[in-house]
C-alpha cells in the first residue's frame, strides 16, 4: 500500500507539472494547449485501465439516437465495438459500453469553465442506456435501476479557488437557476492534490447519510489521485463482473470525513 501511495503522488505531481508545461509551450494555441493536457490525463488512466479497456474523446450516442457534447476522457468497456477510423479516431461511441465520461477542465475557479464542464456533463447524463450491470433487478428500487442506466460522471482539474465554497456556490447556483434535474448532475468533482466533491444521490453512484441529497467534499490533498482512482475501479462496470477491482483492497476509504456548506444544500434542495 505504501509503495502505491508514493506511485500516485509522483503521478499527481507530474499531471500538475505537464499541465503547467502546456500552459507556457508559446508556439501552441489553446487547443493545443487543451489536446496536451487531455493526453496527460488519458495516458494516466490507461496504466490503470490498460488493454482491453480503452480511452477515447468523442460525442457519446445512446441507443435513441441522443448525443452528448464531445467529452475529454471515456473509458470504454472491453466489449464496446472496435469503431476506429482510418485516421485511429473513434468514429462512434455507444453509450451501452461507456463505463465513465471524465470532462477535463483544468481551472475550475473560472465561472465560465465551471459553467461549460457542468453543461458537457449534463449532456451526457441526458443519455439512457438500453440495459445495464445490474443481475438480480427484483431487488433494486426503479429508481436505482433508471440510475444504471446513466453514465458516471467526473470533471478533472488543477485549479480552483482556495476556498472550496466558492466552487460549489456556484455550481448549486447554475443548477438552481438552470433548473437541473438531480438525475442530470455531475457524480464527481476531482481538483488534483486538493479535494473531490460528491454529488451524494438517493439510488445513484454515491449515497452518503441515508439518502441525504447533498454535496459533500474531502480534502485529501497530495492523496486525491488515490481515491480518485479509488472511485473509477469501485464504480460498477457497464456489464456484469464476477468480482470487485483488487485495486479496492489496497486503497482504504474508512477514515475518510464529508464535509459540506449546510446552507447551500438546502439552496441546491429548493430545486
Amino acid at each position: 500500500m505504501d509503495k502505491l501511495y508514493e506511485i500516485l503522488k509522483f503521478e499527481a505531481e507530474e499531471i500538475n507539472y505537464l499541465f503547467e508545461k502546456a500552459s507556457i509551450e508559446w508556439e501552441w494555441t489553446p487547443q493545443e494547449i487543451s489536446d496536451r493536457r487531455e493526453i496527460v490525463v488519458k495516458k494516466f488512466l490507461e496504466k490503470f485501465f490498460p488493454f482491453p479497456f480503452k480511452v477515447a474523446k468523442w460525442n457519446i450516442i445512446d441507443s435513441y439516437w441522443l448525443k452528448s457534447q464531445s467529452i475529454d476522457c471515456i473509458i470504454l468497456n472491453p466489449s464496446h465495438p472496435y469503431t476506429i477510423s482510418n485516421e485511429e479516431k473513434y468514429s462512434i461511441i455507444f453509450a451501452d459500453w461507456v463505463d465513465v465520461a471524465i470532462e477535463v477542465k483544468p481551472d475550475m475557479s473560472s465561472e465560465t469553465e465551471i459553467i461549460r464542464s457542468l453543461q458537457q456533463i449534463q449532456s451526457v447524463k441526458k443519455l439512457n442506456k438500453i440495459r445495464d450491470w445490474i443481475l438480480l433487478k427484483s431487488n433494486h428500487t426503479t429508481d436505482y435501476l433508471n440510475n444504471a442506466k446513466k453514465i458516471p460522471t467526473f470533471i478533472f482539474g488543477t485549479k480552483a479557488s482556495k476556498d472550496i465554497r466558492l466552487l460549489i456556490e456556484k455550481i448549486v447556483n447554475y443548477y438552481v437557476n438552470n433548473s437541473v434535474p438531480k438525475n442530470e448532475q455531475f457524480d464527481y468533482i476531482i481538483i488534483n492534490n486538493r479535494f473531490i466533491i460528491y454529488n451524494s444521490r438517493k439510488d445513484s453512484y454515491f449515497n452518503l447519510n441515508n439518502n441525504l441529497e447533498w454535496i459533500f467534499f474531502v480534502e485529501y490533498w497530495k492523496m486525491t489521485l488515490l481515491y480518485f482512482l479509488l472511485l473509477l475501479n469501485k464504480i460498477p462496470k457497464s456489464e456484469p463482473t464476477m468480482s470487485s477491482s483488487v485495486l479496492e483492497h489496497y486503497i482504504d476509504n474508512n477514515d475518510v470525513t464529508f464535509k459540506q456548506f449546510e446552507d447551500l444544500n438546502f439552496k441546491l434542495l429548493g430545486i
